[in-house]
């Protein structure tokens, strides 16, 4: 391994107990991901595109063969071409929304698209008794037929989301009800106000199942989000780290950038813990925690290893100015714990910390190495603890002799 200079920030006292108020931090800052309730929908809602384009165009062909010798020639032909064209639009949105990283990063627009071709289909199927022109009871009640069966398909296809649901519905739904309930023929009145039953059956239907798909979305976000956090501090740990390293790593080598990654450990730790008990040693951890959280911007990102141990990311770092970009950062994580710490109600802490820094691609070129590296740069600069100048250092020093052991406070 090459030898890399040394950048310096020197570190605050460590283990002192003083009584200044600690620093006050403005809000927390969303360190991962868009709304995974939203990309649910959208999935579902998107991955029903391919049956429906069978199950829609199939009885549209159907119907308006039935239809060639009642209606004008032109209309049937016309309206099963734009059948065919809606759900073709429908099906090239499923198709460019299959990419997870796209659909999770824009649920939301992926999510009204898919309402808005279902809201244009269900428009679709309410134009069909304009063109028809029944002159028989009978007629009407074809109509009424293929309506109430095209909404219960629809709705069942869309019942994870019930705005879809509804949108495909009530287009067709309103009209066809109505036109029954305005008929003179008694039988068709008792039909219209069967036809209102049947729609509000499916839109309670409707409405219950997607109210348990949203419950069932919101227990899997959060079990995902608490497999990815720690849960003292909030941060997030060493699998969330790694699925981020790996994306940053993966974005540096297309843009030709750099990343870094640091290997913090808090000095004294456990002089706290010991000192003032560990329920004050989680009182520190959380709020440094909290701090670096905002001191900390969109390219870069603090997580827990464990213990008094964190890691900090940094992408987008240019090579030409590498050095200069990382002082500033680390300026910014040191200035976070600079002011002392609340652990009790009237004691204080200054925490010091040292640093281990490894760059891609300096250092490494997968997440692992750079980790192994980050961390072997920091317990070399650990064991100078008493006499180092500096609280973090970029790579390992292969000049500096090897010592056994660490001090007691690692």
């Amino acid at each position: 391994m090459p030898m890399i200079d040394q950048v310096v920030v020197s570190p605050p006292a460590i283990g002192e107990v003083v009584t200044r108020p600690a620093l006050a931090g403005a809000g927390k800052r969303r360190i991962f991901g868009n709304d995974d309730v939203a990309a649910d929908l959208a999935r579902v809602s998107l991955n029903s595109i391919p049956v429906g384009f069978a199950g829609g165009v199939i009885p549209a062909g159907v119907l308006a063969w039935v239809l060639r010798g009642q209606v004008p020639a032109p209309a049937p032909l016309l309206w099963f071409v734009w059948m065919v064209l809606a759900h073709s639009a429908r099906v090239a949105i499923w198709f460019a929304s299959r990419p997870e990283a796209e659909l999770q990063s824009h649920a939301g627009l992926w999510l009204l698209r898919a309402r808005v071709s279902v809201l244009i289909l269900g428009a679709s199927w309410a134009v069909l008794p304009l063109f028809m022109l029944p002159t028989s009871p009978l007629d009407e009640l074809f109509i009424a037929t293929v309506i109430a069966a095209v909404c219960g398909a629809g709705v069942a296809q869309q019942s994870s989301d019930a705005p879809s649901a509804l949108l495909f519905m009530l287009p067709s739904a309103i009209p066809m009800g109505a036109r029954l309930l305005l008929s003179p023929e008694p039988v068709l009145q008792a039909a219209g106000y069967l036809a209102f039953m049947y729609f509000a059956y499916l839109a309670l239907a409707t409405r219950r199942i997607h109210a348990s798909f949203l419950e069932l979305s919101r227990l899997r976000a959060r079990a995902e989000r608490q497999s990815l956090y720690d849960a003292l501090t909030k941060l997030p740990n060493r699998s969330a780290l790694n699925l981020r390293l790996k994306d940053a790593l993966a974005r540096a080598k297309r843009e030709g950038t750099e990343v870094a990654v640091g290997y913090v450990d808090l000095d004294d730790f456990k002089r706290v813990n010991d000192t003032h008990g560990h329920d004050a040693g989680d009182a520190l951890l959380c709020e440094v925690a909290r701090r670096w959280r905002e001191a900390l911007r969109d390219t870069e990102l603090v997580a827990r290893l464990g213990g008094d141990e964190f890691a900090i990311v940094i992408e987008g770092i240019d090579p030409d100015t590498a050095v200069v970009q990382l002082t500033a950062v680390f300026d910014r994580v040191h200035q976070a714990v600079a002011t002392p710490i609340s652990i009790t109600l009237n004691q204080f802490v200054q925490i010091g910390m040292t640093m281990g820094v490894a760059r891609f691609p300096i250092d490494g070129t997968d997440a692992d190495m750079l980790l192994r590296q980050a961390d072997e740069a920091m317990y070399q600069l650990k064991r100078q603890k008493s006499t180092r100048k500096h609280w973090w250092q970029l790579g390992v020093n292969e000049t500096q002799a090897p010592q056994q052991g660490l001090p007691g406070d690692p």
